[in-house]
């Protein structure tokens, strides 16, 4: 039940977009009490009340305390249908000379006395107060058949009303409205979440998506160094202080990728997503350093030229022109042994926007082959499909590919369409990593973003 809830209605995925809009809640709510108090102000009408108390009292000279309470109460609901009369209506209209009455009229018990509450309310404080004087003139010709055996005392009299009864204020009209508009601008931000046909959780990616899931890496909150702003925290999961939740995923996911790719009897896969800011460059580099903890060779090739980023991840503070290398037919020149494990990286800190011309030369594919024999596996971390065209023609380089989605991102109709123009590639696609998946109740999580390499392109967040 819990499975089929999640899987219709993703609870995380819609507290996220609502905390992502809150500028635009806060803004539609403020809107809505603002029009509240033009409406309130432009649309006020004073109306004035007036109002007299009576005590009611038994004709019988032995009559009890109890039997005044008991008249008052009868009196305030028989006293309601005197003044409802047609016949009272139009004698007070004839008395004030109106063509109809116009005021309206209220009677009440004052709790636990024998005392009679009578408001009349009208546009102005005039036909207020002669309103009730009229009431009280004439009420006792209409009203014989109905009081019966009780006595009236006016303890109270009317008095002309200095001030409306109602308030001009729109302070708490516009605070009612600033909470419906704020419900209001969630409901709709929530209704489009949930209508929205992105994957938001690990069962809609096996629902909606035509591929294997391979893992699912969850959120992971970063924060930055606020005396070293432009230094980008490692999301390395040799980074101890990431967090077990995504370390642990990150490996799982690994360990699937390799499984895949031992069953597959591939060597070379190709990591990409549809979109930028997807986190698949961070993901293509644990798969390799998690790989690579397990004692085998890996290659690990950042073939996204336009915007390279492996450099940034894995802390590389050489400058290499990896194309250049590529050009000279000098590649080997620029893989570098990570560390002491045996991970092997090709870095490139120079961006070139015309890079298709490389794989034209056949040189990248020719290194390839080179390290096929000495590595036991090559990953290659390219452009986002959506963005390049020269991410097709790299996968002619590749066995397969491992697509990295994230959570809430990108709509399920152009993964699978990605998906479909991968298969009909030599680098077929091997399965899907969701990335930065919202984490459940039992493991803390956030919801500010994963990218911790920036949150555009152009900042090597791919």
């Amino acid at each position: 039940m819990e499975k089929n809830l999640r899987q219709q209605i993703d609870i995380f995925s819609i507290l996220r977009d609502v905390a992502r809009e809150w500028i635009t809640i806060l803004l539609f709510a403020i809107s809505a009490s603002l029009l509240t108090n033009v409406w309130v102000t432009e649309t006020y009408v004073p109306v004035y009340t007036s109002k007299a108390i009576f005590t009611v009292s038994s004709k019988s000279a032995n009559g009890s305390i109890y039997q005044d309470l008991s008249s008052a109460e009868s009196l305030a609901g028989r006293f309601a249908k005197v003044l409802e009369s047609n016949v009272l209506k139009k004698k007070v209209a004839e008395d004030l000379g109106q063509e109809s009455f116009t005021a309206q009229t209220s009677v009440k018990q004052i709790e636990e006395t024998n005392m009679v509450e009578l408001t009349v309310t009208a546009n102005s404080a005039m036909d207020s107060y002669r309103t009730i004087t009229s009431i009280m003139e004439n009420y006792d010709q209409v009203s014989h058949y109905v009081v019966g055996n009780v006595i009236l005392y006016v303890i109270q009299q009317p008095v002309i009303p200095l001030s409306p009864s109602n308030s001009k204020s729109p302070v708490r009209p516009m605070q009612y409205a600033f909470l419906l508009g704020a419900l209001a601008a969630i409901a709709y931000v929530a209704f489009l979440s949930h209508r929205r046909d992105t994957v938001k959780n690990s069962h809609q990616m096996k629902e909606k998506i035509d591929a294997k899931l391979l893992g699912t890496v969850y959120h992971e909150k970063v924060r930055r160094n606020r005396k070293k702003p432009d230094e980008h925290p490692s999301m390395l999961i040799a980074n101890p202080l990431r967090s077990f939740a995504f370390v642990e995923s990150s490996r799982m996911a690994a360990a699937r990728v390799r499984s895949r790719m031992d069953r597959s009897h591939v060597k070379v896969v190709m990591v990409t997503s549809v979109a930028e800011n997807e986190g698949k460059s961070t993901v293509a580099a644990n798969v390799a350093l998690s790989i690579a903890r397990e004692g085998k060779k890996v290659l690990l090739i950042d073939c996204d030229f336009r915007k390279p980023s492996q450099y940034k991840i894995f802390g590389q503070k050489e400058e290499i022109n990896f194309i250049q290398l590529l050009k000279d037919g000098k590649a080997e020149a620029a893989v570098t042994q990570y560390q002491n494990t045996s991970l092997y990286g090709v870095f490139n800190t120079q961006a070139d926007p015309a890079a298709e011309r490389l794989l034209e030369s056949g040189e990248l594919k020719r290194m390839i082959d080179r390290y096929r024999e000495s590595m036991d596996y090559i990953i290659l971390d390219t452009a986002p499909l959506a963005l390049v065209s020269d991410t097709e023609d790299l996968a002619r380089l590749a066995e397969s590919t491992v697509l990295v989605v994230r959570e809430d991102v990108i709509l399920a109709k152009k993964i699978n369409d990605t998906i479909d123009v991968l298969n009909q590639t030599n680098a077929q696609v091997l399965g899907c990593i969701l990335n930065n998946a919202a984490q459940s109740l039992t493991v803390q999580s956030g919801y500010n973003g994963y990218s911790a390499y920036g949150g555009h392109y152009g900042k090597y967040a791919k």
